[in-house]
This record gives C-alpha cells, structure tokens and sequence, in this order.
C-alpha cells in the first residue's frame, strides 16, 4: 500500500471530493482524520473506511476558525503522533456578477475557499515538519488558472490558492512538497443544483460534449492523483498546477 503507516488530513472531507479523497487514503493505507463543519457526513465517511478495513477519525471542525484547528492539530498528534499528508478541500462557490456581488459575499468567500488553506497549513506545518516533512495537496479549481463569468470572487480565491501553492512549494522544499490540484466538473453537493438544472432544461449533453473526453466528472476521477501527490510516486514533484479537467482546458 502506497500510504501505509502515513497520517492525513483531509478539510472538507464529509462528502465529494474530500470524501472520496480520505476513502482512497485510508484504502492505501493511511490513518485519516476528516474534518469538516457537520459531523454526519464526516461519520458517514469514516464509518465507509472503518468498513473497508481502513483507520479514520472525524472532527468537526470550522476551518475559517483558528482554535478549531489548533484543536484538530492537537487531536492528530495525541492521536497518531505525526502529520504526513494534508490535503485542503474545504471550499465553497458562487456565481454572480460582479457589480452585483457584495463585499460580505466576497468575505466569505475569502474565508473558506482562500484564507482557510493559509491558516491550516500555517497550523499543521510545524507538526509535519517533526518528522520527516510531507505532502500538501491544495484543492483549486480549473477557474483559479482560467477566467469565467459572474465568477470574479471566486476566480480570485481559487487563483490565490495556486499561487499560494508556488509560493509555499517554493518556501518548503525539500521537507515538504506542495501542489495543487484543478478539477473542473466534478459531480459533488455543491453542484448538484447546477446539475439538476442543466438536466431539467435538457442541456446535459450539451455540457458533456465540451469535454474532450465526453463527460463531466465525478469524485472518483480526482483519486488516482490524489495518490500519486500524496505517495512517494511523486518524491521529486512540488510546485504543480495539474489540471483535472477531462481535457476542457485545451480549449482555453
């Protein structure tokens, strides 16, 4: 197993891409703790790992909020005494356009999709750096590289969590890699409603055939290189902007 006897963090890990991530860890072998703002998702998850075999935790856990972390640091390192993996998923959306977004909107956007990768990682690092260093896998999106209206807010946020990304890969090699990760559609709660609306007006197909290869995506299409960041498959990598986006990019 390529995580085995790794600890990981997985932010937003109740459900979609946080979920499937701390599953595919603990398959591989990894101790997981998720944390998230509502605990039954999170137990949900952990219960699906403890199932297959797997060792998780849940917490929940505000990660706009400091001392939520701090407590989350201190439960891993009681716990399982290091940190190996983190991987910063917690994030929200919103489209609107820009002259009628507010400044509050745009708060809080910055809390939970920018801010809150800065401060977790700011609180986690110095427990991954007691061991051996580590791997920070940054969840951004395909618009923090290209632009998309009535999209401005989160464009932004999601373009400082990649250059947030250069900068820290640049700062803490070679203890600890970091790269980031840019899905594109990937089916998970936060865009069901998006989903459920293109398939009432028929335009799913549409949306399919954007795609090079045909379809959108789903949870399970981030696993393999949530892996390959957090394993040693990737030793000699940091600093990545990778795009997962069933090859939409090609046309940007």
């Amino acid at each position: 197993m390529k995580l085995e006897n790794k600890v990981a963090i997985v932010t937003g890990g109740g459900t979609g891409i946080g979920k499937q991530a701390a599953i595919d860890m603990a398959l591989e072998g990894a101790k997981v703790l998720v944390l998230g703002r509502r605990a039954e998702p999170l137990e949900e998850t952990v219960a699906e790992i403890s199932k297959a075999g797997g060792t998780a935790l849940a917490l929940s856990t505000d990660v706009t909020k400091a001392e939520d972390i701090i407590r989350a640091r201190d439960l891993v390192k009681d716990t399982w005494g290091r940190l190996d993996i983190l991987v910063n998923n917690a994030g929200s959306g919103m489209r609107k356009p820009f002259l009628e977004t507010t400044v509050e909107e745009f708060d809080y956007i910055y809390e939970i999709d920018l801010k809150s990768v800065f401060v977790v990682t700011q609180i986690m690092l110095p427990l991954m750096l007691e061991n051996e260093g580590g791997s920070i896998i940054n969840v951004s999106s395909i618009l923090g590289v290209l632009g998309s209206r009535d999209s401005s807010a989160y464009c932004a946020m999601k373009g400082g969590v990649v250059q947030l990304t250069r900068a820290l890969a640049a700062e803490l090699g070679p203890a600890v890699r970091v790269n980031c990760l840019c899905p594109s559609h990937i089916v998970t709660p936060m865009m069901q409603f998006e989903i459920d609306r293109l398939e009432a007006a028929g335009k799913m197909d549409k949306l399919n055939r954007l795609f090079p290869m045909k379809r959108i995506g789903y949870p399970e299409d981030m696993s393999g290189s949530i892996i390959f960041f957090a394993s040693d498959d990737s030793k000699w990598l940091t600093g990545n902007i990778f795009m997962i986006d069933g090859g939409l990019s090609c046309y940007c």
